[in-house]
């Protein structure tokens, strides 16, 4: 009998592919192969035997001579010996002919082209329709132009590596062909090698045998100038990472690609390139010798993932939309682009939107359904469910909020590990947890962490609900602000929470959201979220389901009035309020909702939704507007009247006189103390939109004494009375006080600017600019309208910054401070109004008298 020869048995396997019109094999087709088999040989060799033969189960021994003679039989043989000598005399007949750069490359294509098709077939959108990324052609540049042999594309898990890869060897197979290269492409996928390390072979030897060399033969067809054509060879190994492999393996296989490596490195033909996840890179880099100046790792760009692979960009998301759908918009918002940059966030959404593709109905609380599905999915339907729950609520219980330190030490809570095994490598497997080795010489350093923010988000939420009988309510609010506070975590583990109410039927408890101590800009993005949810909710449920009758009823006081603030508008926050008016809303809230809907639009400068709102609240009664110290409706029609008309409607101002003359008693009803707040800042803001510098600082006089709210200036409703305090100054050119509230606001914004929403921002640099134009400090004005500009592109309030505008191109000492920069604020200006319908005269009205 003739001798065992691993490479001759690959051989006869590839054969038996294609003898059976395989071009790649799975688990499930190793039961029809064998009843091919038996069909054809009238001998049986088990689904089992060829499972262990393919790689699909662990195989200790070589096959039996039985079942190698029947393999052989069934690719039209007499036998393994038969096979064996036909295939050394078609080898001696060739006389070494095949051991060159052309018959290599055909050989390895054939492998490469499988394995393309089978990684593409896995894509969760289809491949035709994924894109290209120009990170990686600028990666290979790099990495190619450079004297290396090794280069490794890191990133987390579904980051996006594997189809980036296959793309760019498409590109390179396509290169070969219309521009003459002679690169030859050897891609596998990880899954191929288990293969090699079932049976026991040395990873070196399996690939010559694969290509159909022996060592001798590839060495002297590799190295041999005369038949190597000038291309490189790229060894391209994907997915190479640690949860695929049992045991040691993994270890095992590392240190074979490092002799392949090591052997290779020096002849600038082999180029070997990786992907891998970035903890696996972390945890065996000094394996690889990733210091080798053979290594090329690329640009980091995110230093705390180590990842060199970067999320999409908004060019990149506009391609994929549009390769999806070619007759969607390609106007896609900056912040919906960040929320879909991932990868997989992307494909989630793709899978359960592919037969209607858009971003156009994206809002706050799209991530968050798309995430909890795929935690339904991967951790609570799939095998182990308990344990992978009770293994993250241990996980948790080892952290420190407080400190926030969100790595568990491993050593800590190995008994975890050991007690909930299986669970623990399948949330590695599917990139819910990693793990971190630091270790160093002096001691060692495992650390266990979430995938992402968005898992440990989650995870936390969800042991916060469990400790709380998975009920939303005040204690829950108490838990989170006492573990939270000045925590970055606390406003997406508010938001999980607020999820789980909605779908637990507890959406009666909202009102204890008014208990969270949020700052101004973590309650606009509370809102926002709350807001979509609720809209959504409404919109899926309007005739079925538990949320009809929620809807039917007004809404509760405390969440009502949780909504409203000078300092929350912006794009997002009209279709919050646009949720409330989704509930049976007595008239006064009504009003308000509308009114708040109208100041938004006025901000906006938008007068065609200010006049239908103004159309909304004219339906009401006389009577109902009593409820309100200062009518809303009023303040709203003298605007619309000075805007539309340039008119100032004087009743307004004769309210105003009899309010700071007879104020109203204070009380301490939550209607009066919440929502009037809104509505006490419109009747100031109609004062300084009507240039009445010195009525608004008697009626904020008056107002200070009936509605008095704690000091904190980082609270939207006391913020804004300082703005307008100052504004007040700035028309009557008091330098003295201006400077005074700026300095003060000035020292806030030093310690708490990450607590101002985008309107503040804006009023905080508009109010900079005027202060530089009492202090003649004409050079720092462009750098603060920078900011200005800034900010006003994310609050979506025009009014503050034209009427900047209007203050610098209206003073000749600033306009010939720069030129070129007043002339193009004009020109900006001149658009800016004409596009409102406003008319520039009503900004040059400076009758600063009583």
């Amino acid at each position: 009998m003739t001798a065992f020869s691993s490479q001759l048995f690959e051989l006869l396997k590839s054969y038996v592919l294609e003898n059976s019109h395989l071009t790649r094999i799975q688990a499930s087709d190793c039961k029809i192969l064998s009843a091919r088999i038996s069909d054809k040989t009238s001998h049986t060799v088990s689904e089992t035997t060829l499972k262990r033969i393919y790689g699909f189960a662990l195989s200790k021994f070589k096959p039996s001579l039985f079942t190698i003679d029947v393999l052989s039989n069934y690719c039209g043989y007499n036998g393994w010996d038969d096979f064996c000598k036909k295939q050394d005399k078609q080898h001696t007949n060739s006389n070494h002919k095949n051991a060159d750069w052309d018959s290599l490359s055909q050989k390895a294509a054939k492998i490469t082209n499988f394995t393309l098709q089978a990684l593409k077939n896995k894509s969760g959108i289809p491949f035709n329709q994924s894109i290209k990324r120009s990170f990686l052609d600028k990666h290979f540049d790099e990495f190619l132009k450079g004297d290396y042999a090794a280069t490794v594309l890191l990133a987390p898990p579904s980051y996006g590596k594997t189809i980036a890869l296959c793309h760019w060897v498409d590109q390179k197979l396509a290169l070969n062909i219309t521009s003459g290269n002679n690169d030859i492409m050897l891609f596998f996928s990880s899954n191929a090698l288990m293969n090699v390390l079932i049976s026991g072979k040395d990873f070196n030897d399996w690939l010559l045998a694969l290509l159909g060399y022996t060592l001798e033969e590839d060495i002297i067809s590799l190295l041999d100038s005369n038949k190597r054509k000038e291309g490189n060879f790229y060894l391209i190994i994907d997915g190479l990472d640690e949860h695929m492999f049992k045991n040691n393996w993994f270890q095992l296989l590392l240190d074979q690609l490092m002799d392949i490596f090591s052997f290779y490195q020096s002849h600038k033909w082999f180029k070997m390139v990786l992907t891998m996840r970035s903890a696996n890179w972390i945890n065996n880099r000094h394996i690889l010798d990733y210091d080798h100046p053979k290594w090329f790792i690329g640009n980091i760009t995110d230093q705390q993932l180590n990842s060199n692979v970067p999320l999409f960009n908004l060019q990149e998301i506009k391609e994929l939309c549009l390769n999806i759908n070619p007759e969607m918009q390609t106007q896609i918002p900056a912040d919906v682009a960040h929320s879909f940059n991932h990868p997989l966030y992307f494909q989630f959404y793709y899978k359960q939107h592919k037969d209607n593709f858009s971003l156009n109905n994206i809002d706050h609380t799209s991530i968050y359904d798309l995430i909890s599905n795929f935690i339904f999915n991967k951790i609570y339907q799939g095998h182990h469910a308990a344990d992978k729950t009770l293994l993250l609520k241990g996980l948790i219980e080892n952290m420190d909020f407080k400190k926030h330190e969100y790595d568990v030490d491993k050593l800590k809570v190995n008994d975890l590990f050991s007690q909930y095994n299986q669970a623990y490598k399948e949330l590695l497997s599917i990139g819910f947890l990693k793990e971190i080795n630091t270790s160093n010489d002096a001691q060692f350093n495992t650390y266990v962490q979430f995938g992402n923010n968005n898992f440990s988000e989650l995870a936390i939420a969800h042991k916060l609900l469990y400790d709380n009988n998975n009920t939303f309510d005040g204690n829950l609010i108490k838990a989170i602000n006492l573990s939270f506070s000045n925590n970055e975590l606390k406003v997406p583990i508010l938001k999980w929470c607020i999820m789980h109410a909605m779908k637990n039927g507890q959406q009666e408890n909202f009102a204890a959201l008014s208990r969270a101590e949020l700052n101004p800009r973590e309650r606009l993005d509370v809102i926002a979220f709350l807001g979509d949810l609720l809209y959504k909710v409404h919109l899926v449920q309007s005739n079925t389901g538990a949320a009809t009758n929620y809807f039917k009823q007004d809404c509760t006081d405390g969440l009502f009035y949780y909504f409203f603030g000078l300092e929350l508008i912006t794009p997002d926050y009209k279709k919050a309020l646009q949720s409330l008016l989704k509930f049976e809303l007595s008239n006064y809230k009504k009003i308000l909702t509308y009114s708040a809907l109208a100041i938004t639009s006025v901000l906006q400068l938008d007068l065609p939704a200010l006049e239908a709102y103004l159309l909304k609240l004219n339906v009401f009664s006389h009577e109902d507007f009593q409820e309100f110290t200062i009518s809303p409706l009023e303040c709203l029609n003298t605007i619309y009247y000075f805007f539309k008309y340039g008119i100032i409607k004087k009743d307004f101002f004769i309210t105003i006189t009899r309010f700071y003359f007879n104020p109203p008693k204070q009380t301490g009803n939550l209607r009066y103390s919440q929502g009037n707040d809104l509505i006490y800042l419109l009747a100031g803001y109609t004062l300084l939109i009507c240039q009445k510098p010195r009525k608004m600082l008697r009626y904020i006089q008056a107002l200070q004494k009936v509605h008095f709210k704690d000091s904190t200036e980082s609270t939207g409703y006391n913020f804004f009375l300082k703005i307008l305090m100052a504004d007040s100054y700035f028309l009557l050119g008091k330098v003295k006080e201006l400077k005074t509230i700026h300095d003060h606001i000035s020292e806030l914004f030093k310690t708490k600017e990450s607590s101002f929403t985008p309107y503040m921002k804006q009023a905080f640099y508009s109010l900079k600019i005027k202060k530089a134009i009492l202090n003649t400090e004409y050079n720092a004005i462009p750098g603060y309208f920078k900011y200005l500009n800034q900010a006003t592109e994310k609050s979506g309030n025009k009014f503050s910054k034209i009427f900047t505008i209007n203050l610098l191109i209206s003073n000749p000492a600033i306009v010939n401070q720069d030129e070129t920069f007043y002339k193009q604020l004009a020109y900006n200006n001149s658009r800016a109004l004409r596009e409102c319908g406003l008319s520039p005269e009503i900004f040059s009205h400076h009758d600063f008298s009583n």
